[in-house]
């Protein structure tokens, strides 16, 4: 974690706009996630249900904006580690993608540019999108494009989503991805396919008990 803060610090140095800015640590205590965000970026109302984090740009700059989605759903709660891609993709395909778009209540136009099945969320491995929108403020369609990424983990639905108007887009797109390399949360299963154990073998001499008056035999 500590690491991809200083990533994400970084690229805040780097970026003219936001070179004031520090990091914050935001954690959610119901699913013990932690993401990394710009300390001058704005809290916004949790206006849906499965909503845990949604933070705006100084100023509403761009309409730049990134939003986290965590539900439980309980399934695929044991999944193999080797596995975790193929879940991932079949909960959250392309239609899906544009459809978690879709149900929120100021967008419209939604098509999905790209999608692709490689990519990680924290510890768990993610489908990735590019989505292109209109969002509907004060009256106008205004262009939008996002880079969205999702997992299903431990019978948790996770969809994070950053976005900016279609025309700034490029300028936001490395904090964007800093945002997502610093979520965290605790791994459900071994990264190990057949689990991990301790090295017994380096423990070097062992002696063993043969009967009660203490004979002991010694392997090494």
């Amino acid at each position: 974690m500590k690491n991809l803060i200083f990533t994400l610090a970084t690229i805040l140095a780097l970026t003219p706009s936001l070179a004031r800015a520090e990091v914050f640590v935001w954690q959610d205590p119901t699913y013990d996630m932690q993401v990394a965000f710009p300390d001058n970026w704005l809290r916004q109302a949790q206006y849906q249900p499965n909503m845990r984090l949604s933070i705006l740009a100084p100023q509403g700059a761009d309409h730049a904006a990134c939003s986290l989605y965590v539900s439980r759903d309980n399934r695929y709660m044991e999944t193999p580690p080797n596995m975790g891609l193929q879940v991932a993709a079949s909960v959250f395909d392309a239609r899906t993608f544009q459809t978690e778009f879709y149900t929120r209540p100021d967008t419209n136009n939604v098509r999905v540019a790209s999608y692709g099945t490689t990519g990680s969320l924290g510890m768990a491995a993610a489908v990735m999108a590019q989505v292109d929108f209109s969002k509907k403020w004060m009256g106008q369609d205004v262009p939008m494009h996002a880079l969205a990424i999702a997992t299903q983990y431990d019978g948790k639905r996770i969809f994070m989503s950053c976005e900016a108007m279609a025309g700034s887009y490029a300028r936001w797109d490395s904090l964007f991805r800093g945002i997502f390399k610093s979520v965290s949360f605790p791994g459900a299963y071994s990264v190990m396919p057949n689990g991990h154990y301790r090295r017994f073998q380096d423990d070097g001499g062992v002696i063993l008990p043969m009967n009660a008056r203490n004979d002991a035999i010694s392997i090494y």
